[in-house]
């Protein structure tokens, strides 16, 4: 009989332990990407803040990908440029199935700097020479894809150049054997996949013109990419950048994130330190993620006295 009772109080114990740790998916990036090892930087100080949460990062195939899972996954945090999480809201784009009404902000992440970059021996020197030859706009599906066929619109050339649109790890191959003449990718630099192609080929990035950026400034930000990024790159280079935040959906208990929100917050110090874009990260991007704050982030912000924009409560 005591043995019977050991084996059922260890039974319960077990039972008990795996209802106290939390299942928890971060939705993130391809695992060559930055954004991915972003999200494995945030996961760990995350998991050694908060007790009782295992967070499991998973590879994604694009923002668009993480923004569609949201419908129907629960304990579920994703990363997306917030204009893909607006147009999700909307039932706009892509997102014409409707129901991303579960979609919740929680906190911004280092945002997407456009890369185009091209052959050197491609006679290529800015994107209205893109007219006419076969280009990689971003791997299929990618915010990169899209940002690029939003600049290629708004310069008047979307349909004169012959967009490529593959994987982007097939689009690194395709510059390599000049089946293309370059790729676009959206990353923080240094990006990985322009130190690829800048090691075996020499690599020109384009800029984009003050003129045209006054063409998408509405939905951009400018940056510049320092010289001597990337191999044979000597100046700085004119480019756009769009914001990126952490997303969850609104099953995750408001106690949980208050937690996550707080921790993430107060370890800088951990999390800074994965790559030297993440020191870029402010809070006063919050106002920029468009969808409102889950409860528990909301608490925590109000809690700081940060000053929330109405449209986010």
């Amino acid at each position: 009989m005591k043995r019977v009772c050991l084996v059922l109080i260890t039974i319960v114990c077990v039972i008990s332990l795996a209802e106290a740790q939390t299942q928890i998916a971060l939705k993130s990036a391809r695992e060559t990407s930055t954004y991915y090892a972003f999200a494995v930087g945030i996961a760990k100080a995350l998991m050694e803040g908060v007790s009782g949460v295992q967070i499991t990062v998973e590879t994604s195939a694009g923002s668009v990908e993480n923004v569609k899972l949201s419908r129907t996954r629960n304990d579920y945090l994703f990363t997306s440029p917030p204009s893909l999480v607006k147009a999700a809201l909307a039932g706009g784009e892509q997102f014409k199935e409707k129901g991303y009404g579960r979609i919740r902000s929680l906190w911004p992440i280092p945002g997407l700097v456009m890369h185009w970059v091209v052959r050197q021996d491609s006679g290529v020197q800015n994107l209205a020479d893109l007219t006419g030859k076969k280009f990689v706009p971003g791997g299929a599906g990618s915010a990169g894809e899209r940002i690029t066929r939003d600049v290629l619109g708004a310069m008047g050339i979307l349909d004169k150049v012959d967009l490529v649109r593959v994987d982007l790890s097939e689009g690194v191959q395709a510059v390599r054997n000049k089946r293309a003449v370059g790729l676009a990718t959206s990353s923080t630099p240094p990006a990985s996949m322009i130190q690829e192609i800048a090691a075996t080929v020499p690599i020109r990035l384009l800029e984009l013109s003050d003129q045209d950026y006054e063409r998408v400034k509405t939905k951009y930000a400018r940056v510049v990419i320092p010289a001597g990024m990337y191999s044979g790159i000597d100046a700085p280079v004119k480019t756009i950048s769009e914001p990126v935040a952490l997303y969850a959906v609104e099953n995750l208990s408001e106690e949980l994130v208050y937690k996550l929100t707080k921790t993430f917050w107060e370890s800088r110090s951990k999390w800074e330190t994965v790559h030297p874009a993440m020191k870029l990260i402010t809070m006063e991007d919050v106002n920029f993620m468009e969808a409102k704050l889950h409860p528990g982030a909301l608490r925590y912000y109000r809690e700081i006295g940060f000053k929330v924009a109405p449209a986010l409560q």
